[in-house]
């Protein structure tokens, strides 16, 4: 499954799925990353991200959210998570999470 990356000498597997219509309408990326070792814990990210070709006509694209996701953004993510208490190396359930704000991360709330 998809890209290594090694943070704080942990090795770690990372995907990023294609785009994902939330049920309010924006779009999000599914960025999903599991210990390199075996899957265990894995680690879902709702990551807001609008195609901005979806919006060619539209004048104002001041609310549209384009960032980059890569390694840099997915080591934040890990660490963020670590911090919360994934335990990617233990089993359990998955935990999902929206990134807000590039910043942290929110529980995602069903339903």
């Amino acid at each position: 499954m998809g890209r290594l990356l090694t943070v704080d000498g942990v090795s770690y597997r990372w995907s990023l799925q294609g785009q994902r219509d939330a049920p309010e309408g924006t779009a999000w990326r599914l960025l999903t990353v599991v210990w390199a070792e075996a899957t265990r814990q894995a680690l879902h990210i709702r990551v807001r991200h609008d195609d901005p070709w979806l919006h060619v006509g539209d004048r104002d694209k001041s609310g549209l959210v384009m960032r980059s996701v890569g390694p840099g953004l997915v080591a934040r993510v890990i660490a963020m998570a670590r911090a919360l208490g994934w335990t990617p190396e233990e089993r359990g359930p998955t935990l999902e999470f929206v990134l807000e704000d590039d910043a942290r991360l929110v529980p995602l709330k069903e339903g």
